[in-house]
């Protein structure tokens, strides 16, 4: 049962937020209870990396930057674990942990957050390519006006389909799980059969064999290669939705957090913006390690099903488009790739693939439709008292509808493909400050509440040297901009 803290300093986190709370570490449930975080992480990537972006760099490059993927994919990893801590040892979100690190650094990151994440609605736009695609409707307009029509179609329903939900996250979770297994088992099938089998050995090599940027490189194309290593997996700001799922999920002490429910289909509960943080014995430490092996058995299913299905989405792009000299591009960012089943099962495969498609893709802006709103409202209730006066629940709805309208908007200002790449590179030079903000975390703040948990040595330098990787890459795009301008 959670209590008040009294006047040991070592049951709050720095900063001015009310301390964390003493409880005990709930009981450890095993890691298919965190089932729909990890279908989160798997699918979300589905959303530009695995369907677009690789795909784009296999058929027009070929395989001079496929060996790019495994390391891209893995060094997620550690992230996701980092940010999973803080969730498992005290439900809160990581936006607290940031304005616990510093009220000023929380506002100034969430300004860089909200210029990121002002263009996720071409997701909707990128699914609505392939439905144009597939049903010519409504007949005789462009293909802009129909894909912006089936966006927009798309976005009301995912709109609807929130608001409706009883509890919120589970709605999501089922839709993105529906759409992984029928998207990833049916590309499985198409990569291994004979019909196109053929290019494995070549494309194996290639992709164990480290190269330079191809002779024919675009710089134009610089946006995308950095788009394309951030989204293989979460991305940026989007890191955030996977300890966002856990607290949702209920991980370790975000047991004690109530669900996010409809007012129209629930019950809604006041949901606080400060958590708790276990009593210093040894069953808890015990729980908290179950907790995370939980989570490192369920962040690294997620990863590697993410990278394995993004390996097979660039080797078909390789084996299928590039002898063709196509890419997908413009208002056929998601049409091309249906390609891969055609090859195989004919018209009935491509169309079924532009379905498919649509449907994961679409998947991904549900999710940061869901995200977003939580996130701002995590910010707006951990930065001002005032917000706080209004519930969670008000303002994640009101804020919700807000992105709607706003997503739709943005619709109309560029393609598709420019949207995502827009929030693709300010959310990759997002990464570095978020990983030196994790390592903070871990090692300056969490001991203060309870010092067992923090990371040992090895994993320190593991993270410093993914910091120092992500803030090169970081530097070396900024560099090649300016040089272009």
């Amino acid at each position: 049962m959670a209590e008040s803290p009294g006047s040991n300093q070592e049951t709050a986190l720095l900063g001015k937020l009310e301390p964390l709370k003493r409880a005990d570490m709930p009981k450890v449930v095993g890691p298919l209870a965190l089932l729909g975080p990890g279908v989160i992480l798997a699918s979300f990537g589905f959303g530009s990396g695995e369907l677009i972006w690789w795909p784009y760099l296999a058929a027009k490059y070929g395989l001079a930057l496929v060996w790019l993927m495994i390391p891209a994919g893995l060094m997620q990893w550690w992230i996701n674990y980092e940010l999973a801590r803080y969730v498992v040892v005290t439900g809160e979100s990581p936006w607290a942990a940031y304005t616990r690190i510093s009220r000023v650094f929380s506002l100034l990151y969430w300004a860089f957050a909200i210029v990121t994440l002002a263009w996720w609605g071409g997701y909707a736009a990128a699914g609505g390519t392939a439905l144009a695609a597939l049903t010519g409707f409504p007949p005789g307009w462009s293909a802009r006006d129909q894909t912006i029509f089936w966006a927009l179609l798309s976005m009301v329903l995912s709109y609807v389909a929130l608001v409706l939900s009883r509890t919120v996250h589970k709605v999501v979770e089922l839709f993105v799980a529906a759409c992984i297994v029928i998207g990833a088992g049916g590309v499985i099938v198409v990569a291994f059969h004979p019909a196109v089998a053929g290019a494995w050995p070549e494309f194996l090599r290639g992709l164990f064999t480290p190269n330079p940027l191809p002779p024919d490189w675009s710089p134009a194309d610089n946006s995308i290669l950095i788009t394309s290593i951030a989204f293989l997996g979460l991305g940026g700001f989007f890191q955030l939705t996977y300890p966002m799922w856990l607290r949702a999920a209920g991980a370790g002490m975000a047991a004690y957090v109530p669900k996010l429910k409809s007012p129209i289909t629930g019950k809604p509960e006041p949901i606080p913006a400060t958590g708790y943080v276990p009593h210093d014995n040894e069953e808890n430490r015990n729980r908290y390690r179950g907790w995370m092996r939980a989570v490192a058995v369920n962040n690294t299913w997620g990863v590697l099903i993410n990278l394995f299905t993004t390996i097979l989405m660039a080797y078909l792009a390789y084996a299928i488009l590039h002898p063709k000299g196509l890419y997908p591009s413009g208002y056929r960012i998601v049409v091309e790739q249906a390609n891969f089943w055609g090859e195989v099962w004919g018209v009935v495969g491509y169309n079924l693939f532009l379905l498919v498609g649509a449907a994961l893709i679409i998947d991904t802006y549900i999710v940061i439709l869901d995200w977003v709103p939580r996130l701002y409202t995590d910010v707006l209730q951990t930065n001002f008292e005032r917000a706080r006066k209004i519930s969670y629940t008000r303002w994640y709805y009101g804020l919700m509808t807000f992105f709607a309208i706003w997503t739709a908007v943005t619709l109309f200002l560029a393609a598709p493909g420019e949207l995502i790449v827009w929030g693709g590179v300010l959310n990759f030079l997002a990464w570095p400050v978020m990983h030196a903000a994790a390592i903070y975390v871990s090692y300056r703040m969490l001991p203060r509440a309870v010092a067992w948990a923090r990371p040992g040595l090895i994993w320190l330098v593991v993270g410093l040297a993914i910091t120092a990787i992500y803030t090169y890459l970081a530097v070396w795009y900024i560099g090649v901009t300016f040089k272009l301008i």
